[in-house]
């Protein structure tokens, strides 16, 4: 069993245990593996991607991430990549890089419908100040990232954060109006990608294109985006080459809190991702690992007393802080929350 204690940032005592039965599977086992190594070394987590599409959550509104993304914004868009490249004598960068969007509620939202395309355009503003990569070239970055100091860095980094915690945000949000109900997840990402297993053919059967509550999966940390999820963020700005397969499997793992998807759903899905792909002209080489590789199951009625969604999602609001996870007799704990960032710029060094 893997235990994930929360709590919430403003009162620390107040815990949530959320208690996860593993699947009898190779894929499970190599995955529990990575995460014990993990937390034999403290390895620090991403806390500031922990909570996607928590839309009733009052501690962490539209507006809470809104006025961060222009707290980054106005960050980069101060700091002079021009006269710093002056400075060091580089003849990489002659102009400034501006971040020139309106990125106000009122935009993002008319008449209750969420504008994804804005989104997107802010995470193309990430991938060009910090250089697109790919798995066979993970180290290469733009010449922006390369002038910046590591608290521009942070900012640079938290433009890729934030535009994915708005999208999952909108998802949600235009969900709820047209179905009555949404599908929030939690996230547990690692800074450390050194502890890793290169999917095999064995692990290709966990991958389902199925939701259902309660699951686990493993996180993707796929530099770029997987073409799953590309399709499924609607990404029209993304380019070919910044899409892989999944390659790597880490510790890295996401809790679904969302509604069961039927059969005809998932066909349904399926048929609209081969059309994506036939649109893109890809070929079926890319359709390798489609979906997300299913390693355990929230025991929701031993974690809160209930197996209705709505109450369950009702009882985790407010506890947005990754406290601590055991595995076993292994324990890591995370004391710090979303507001203290130093770990996060000692990262982006």
């Amino acid at each position: 069993m893997v235990r994930v204690i929360l709590n919430k940032i403003d009162n620390l005592n107040d815990q949530l245990e959320i208690k996860i039965n593993l699947i009898d599977s190779p894929t499970a086992k190599k995955w529990k593996t990575l995460l014990i190594k993990s937390l034999e070394q403290n390895v620090p987590i991403k806390k500031h991607v922990s909570m996607h599409g928590w839309i009733m959550d009052q501690s962490r509104t539209l507006k809470h991430i809104v006025d961060e993304v222009h707290y980054r914004v106005d960050q980069i868009n101060n700091y002079n990549f021009a006269k710093r490249a002056w400075e060091l004598k580089r003849k990489t960068i002659t102009k400034d890089f501006n971040i020139d969007l309106d990125l106000s509620i009122d935009k993002l939202i008319e008449n209750k419908t969420f504008n994804f395309d804005l989104v997107n355009e802010l995470h193309d503003k990430f991938v060009q100040l910090e250089g697109a990569k790919t798995l066979d070239n993970l180290v290469s970055v733009s010449p922006y990232f390369d002038l910046a100091t590591s608290d521009i860095r942070w900012h640079i980094s938290k433009i890729n954060n934030l535009a994915h915690e708005l999208f999952h945000w909108g998802e949600e949000y235009a969900r709820w109006n047209r179905l009555g109900y949404y599908n929030p997840e939690m996230h547990v990402h690692y800074y450390n990608s050194e502890h890793k297993v290169e999917y095999s053919e064995e692990d290709n059967q966990t991958f389902t294109r199925r939701w259902n509550h309660g699951q686990v999966h493993i996180g993707d940390t796929t530099v770029g985006k997987t073409y799953w999820d590309a399709f499924n963020d609607r990404d029209d700005h993304i380019h070919n080459d910044e899409l892989e397969v999944p390659k790597f499997m880490t510790a890295d793992f996401h809790m679904y809190f969302g509604n069961t998807t039927s059969q005809e759903e998932d066909r349904d899905y399926l048929n609209q991702f081969n059309k994506w792909c036939y649109d893109r002209k890809l070929d079926d080489s890319v359709k390798q690992r489609i979906g997300k590789p299913v390693i355990g199951h929230i025991d929701c009625k031993a974690s809160f007393g209930t197996l209705i969604q709505e109450q369950i999602n009702n009882i985790c609001n407010g506890y947005n802080n990754i406290h601590a996870i055991i595995v076993d007799n292994k324990k890591s704990t995370y004391e710090w929350t979303i507001r203290n960032e130093e770990i996060d710029i000692e990262q982006h060094a």
